[in-house]
């Protein structure tokens, strides 16, 4: 039984066979179904795909979205979240990670605190990475939430290394609670300067869509 009526006969492939032949219209067609895999494949490898992470537990639940240009992984210390991008060699690239941020006790607004616990970071780091070296701090804003951001140039390695540390209490008056968020990167991941981590790069989607709490807007 005919797949089409005769009523709705030539169809385009009875029209394009007498002119290039049935074996070319199935060559068409492979290039075609070709095509449209290589598109499929280039989209996934470009890292456009969208995962959102949503982390209830914590003392300041929050929810961000990354690309598949990073991977998550198991965090390392007191790290609420891990993401990585490391060659295939398992060379490291770039990683965005959230730490719990606990203030101490204050007074006032949290903008006067928050340059004191910053002075206190500042030599964690210096502690934490070799030929560490302040670039600018000062104060920050991540989605409207008022912070404060160290970025620092290191060495990891023989290889460059950039950060950027985003100190950031969740938005409630007197809020102790919130996070630290560690960004870094080296020049494979397309980054140049200790001011281009978080604005380049795979890090960037993580850094500007972080949020507090377990909603998206």
């Amino acid at each position: 039984m005919p797949l089409v009526a005769p009523e709705h006969r030539p169809t385009l492939g009875e029209l394009l066979v007498p002119r290039i032949g049935r074996r070319a219209v199935w060559v068409l067609a492979g290039v075609a179904v070709l095509a449209a895999a290589l598109a499929l494949l280039l989209t996934r490898g470009s890292g456009e795909a969208k995962v959102v992470v949503v982390q209830r537990s914590g003392p300041a639940p929050f929810n961000l979205v990354h690309t598949a240009g990073l991977r998550r992984v198991a965090p390392a210390g007191d790290e609420l979240l891990r993401l990585e991008a490391r060659r295939r060699d398992s060379l490291f690239v770039q990683s965005f990670a959230v730490e719990p941020l606990r203030l101490p006790a204050y007074r006032g607004e949290v903008g006067g605190a928050l340059p004191v616990e910053a002075a206190r970071e500042i030599e964690r780091l210096r502690r934490r990475f070799t030929a560490f070296e302040l670039v600018r701090d000062g104060k920050a804003r991540v989605n409207d939430v008022p912070g404060y951001a160290i970025s620092f140039r290191a060495r990891l390695g023989a290889r460059r290394l950039y950060g950027r540390v985003v100190l950031l209490p969740e938005p409630d008056p007197g809020a102790r609670d919130g996070v630290r968020l560690v960004l870094l990167a080296t020049p494979a991941g397309g980054v140049s300067s200790a001011t281009d981590v978080g604005v380049r790069g795979v890090t960037k989607r993580p850094f500007r869509t972080f949020r507090f709490g377990t909603e998206r807007p």
